[in-house]
């Protein structure tokens, strides 16, 4: 059975889902009270048809150093634990959680408690209607067939740390969101068979500006991802409507929440060539409509994915020998002609280690990755323009040429990372035992800085 897993990055997303922290206003400290709202929005696929998470509560404090056990914390919490399907939750779509009031001043550190699959009574649940109830808690379910279990390690009981600044104003409602990265959030540890659920939360401004497009509906591929970058940053993905009852609806997509700026809008799937459109203005409160033709019969805009012809595979270890490991991740972008740097992939790796019941043994010193199905043939670039279509050429120049990028990511000290060159011969003829090219990197982040 394939599992194959489109992780792409999604700092802001997609990708991802978010959680949504309300207020809005000024700091200080007048000894009233505002309120901090919750909800959760907006996820890319990614292989899976269902990624099921069980929202315990979401913690705050003033206090940026505070540890999770310390004092200062205030909390929202649910009614019941809820089971959310962060797959569902795509294309702008906000679920909300709920509330709480809190003293004037400034929010520092929020932490992110879900249900541990382990301790977790079903009874005080509120199931998604659409998962299975005598599944954990906290499941994936992958798009080729199967569901797994996703463990939660024990160091997030105390809830997944991070770092914020919202100012809570006396009688106000305060505005953020925490993006949940559902794909990159799930990872397999190494070849044990086992899934685990390691959340990759990021917080952003809540925002009225965006993008909206549409991809061919005939032609959406399993796991076409849709992401504004800046130079390999991801701000903003999600991924097309599928498989609706309105045909209309098939095929576009909805990038919100996005800050006012200059992107490459850029386009992913497996088996398909990668498509970008550079430069692609966003300002502040305007949806930017780039299929302006999309609910007519010619659509001026539409992004039409083509086969790629030659694919490859990039593959290596990460070894880290400390006993404290940060969260890992390993990404695979391509420099464009023009000078911008695209993100087309990128997986968060796994150190932990498994009995063969599935039972955790400990951590170990090296993880594996693994990009397979790679597109050799050269990405088409269009450069963006606000009237008219857009214009794409092939990008013969990097045709097949790769960079790997291992990350070590401590939450409170400042990445760490490595490269490797991934170059494929757009030439190559695969055999039977070895269908195609395959570029083996492996990197060494040992002392790199702890979580």
């Amino acid at each position: 059975m394939t599992k194959r897993k489109n992780f792409i990055r999604s700092t802001l997303a997609a990708t991802c889902a978010a959680l949504f922290v309300a207020a809005c206003g000024g700091g200080g400290d007048s000894g009233g009270t505002g309120t901090l709202r919750t909800a959760m929005t907006d996820a890319p696929a990614c292989g899976y048809d269902n990624v099921f998470v069980t929202v315990d509560r979401i913690r705050v404090n003033n206090s940026a150093n505070a540890e999770a056990d310390g004092t200062g914390w205030s909390e929202v919490v649910l009614d019941r634990p809820r089971q959310i399907d962060l797959l569902n939750l795509q294309n702008g779509v906000i679920e909300e959680l709920g509330e709480v009031t809190l003293p004037v001043g400034r929010v520092q550190q929020v932490r992110f408690v879900l249900v541990d699959n382990a301790t977790a009574d079903p009874a005080d649940i509120d199931f998604d209607p659409d998962a299975d109830p005598t599944r954990a808690p906290n499941h994936v379910v992958f798009s080729a067939g199967g569901a797994e279990d996703l463990k939660t390690p024990s160091g997030q009981q105390s809830g997944v740390k991070i770092n914020v600044g919202i100012d809570v104003a006396e009688g106000q409602v305060a505005d953020l969101l925490i993006d949940f990265d559902a794909c990159k959030s799930v990872v397999e540890a190494g070849g044990s068979g086992n899934y685990l659920l390691k959340p990759v939360l990021s917080a952003i401004p809540r925002l009225s500006s965006g993008v909206r497009g549409s991809v061919a509906d005939a032609q959406v591929p399993e796991g076409v991802s849709i992401s504004l970058q800046q130079n390999g940053e991801v701000f903003r993905s999600t991924a097309p409507i599928v498989n609706t009852t309105n045909l209309d609806e098939n095929g576009n997509f909805i990038l919100s929440q996005v800050p006012p700026g200059t992107y490459d809008l850029v386009v992913t799937a497996q088996g398909f060539i990668t498509k970008v459109v550079t430069d692609v203005v966003v300002p502040e409160g305007v949806l930017v409509n780039l299929d302006p033709d999309s609910t007519t019969t010619v659509d001026e805009n539409e992004i039409v994915l083509v086969p790629a012809t030659v694919e490859g595979d990039a593959d290596g270890t990460v070894t880290n020998t400390d006993e404290i490991k940060p969260a890992t991740f390993v990404n695979i972008t391509q420099t464009l002609s023009v000078g911008t740097t695209v993100l087309i992939d990128s997986a968060q790796l796994s150190f932990e280690t498994f009995d063969t019941n599935g039972n955790a043994t400990g951590m170990g010193n090296t993880a594996p990755y693994l990009f397979d199905f790679l597109t050799v043939d050269a990405p088409e670039v269009a450069p963006y323009t606000p009237n008219g279509t857009f214009n794409y050429a092939i990008d013969t120049a990097v045709e097949g040429q790769y960079t790997v990028v291992a990350v070590a990511e401590p939450v409170d000290a400042a990445p760490v990372e490595q490269t490797a060159p991934a170059n494929f011969d757009p030439g190559f003829v695969g055999t039977t035992e070895a269908p195609r090219e395959r570029i083996t990197n492996n990197f060494d982040l040992s002392s790199a800085p702890a979580p």
